[in-house]
């Protein structure tokens, strides 16, 4: 689960917190909250933090450790604190108090996850959807190109909502109905109240990192 990380990252029992995690298949969740293998369909609930516990600052060696295991980009300072698991529909949202500025946006097809950064803290996530195995989505970092708010994709007569495209091909971050059994053209499918705050906050130029962790070279680079 996304707690077990944030304890994971701020005590001496890093290595076998994280060993355990990945031996139960629960170490994708850590960032989010969330177990593909639990997953649940249609539940669009949003798990916004809130409170004096909404925010896990992380230690500098710590957010270095998370870095080199490629579960968080460089220079992440804090995350959202998370209520539990976190299933398809659900996101959490909370910027206040982080000042305004570009944003990194990172994204791990591995465990289903979307982090939205600003100035190294974690101001929204979301489980999302990805491409099927024919139309696997691309890896790599990607500026935001451009914004339609109400785009409607003619390839797929489907709407698009709050798209933000990252390649000249068509693929896109944007809203989009949430299953654990959906797949898409190889976009990235968001809650679509998440797409709309992303929208909101986003600008073409900020970067969108996808990538899919590697829960062995994870645990490695947790141990060190």
């Amino acid at each position: 689960m996304r707690i077990s990380l944030i304890a994971a990252l701020s005590i001496a029992a890093i290595a076998a917190l994280a060993a355990l995690a990945i031996q139960s298949d629960m170490f994708p969740a850590a960032l989010a909250g969330k177990s593909p293998g639990t997953l649940v369909e249609n539940q669009a609930h949003a798990a916004a933090a809130a409170g004096p516990r909404s925010r896990e600052y992380l230690p500098q060696a710590r957010g270095e450790q998370a870095f080199r295991a490629g579960l968080l980009p460089a220079g992440t300072q804090s995350l959202l604190a998370s209520p539990g698991r976190m299933r398809h529909g659900d996101f959490a949202w909370n910027d206040d108090g982080i000042p305004p500025g570009p944003l990194t946006i990172w994204v791990d097809l591995r465990t289903q996850v979307i982090s939205v950064f600003r100035g190294g803290h974690e101001i929204g996530t979301a489980v999302i959807v990805y491409g099927a195995e024919s139309m696997e989505s691309p890896l790599g970092r990607f500026p935001i190109l451009s914004k339609h708010r109400d785009y409607h994709s003619r390839a797929y007569d489907a709407p698009m909502p709050y798209s933000l495209f990252i390649t000249d091909t068509g693929v896109a971050l944007h809203g989009s109905p949430m299953s654990s059994r959906r797949a898409t053209h190889g976009c990235i499918g968001l809650p679509t109240e998440f797409a709309r705050l992303l929208f909101a906050a986003a600008e073409k130029g900020d970067m969108v990192e996808i990538v899919r962790s590697d829960s062995h070279s994870a645990t490695a680079a947790l141990k060190r």
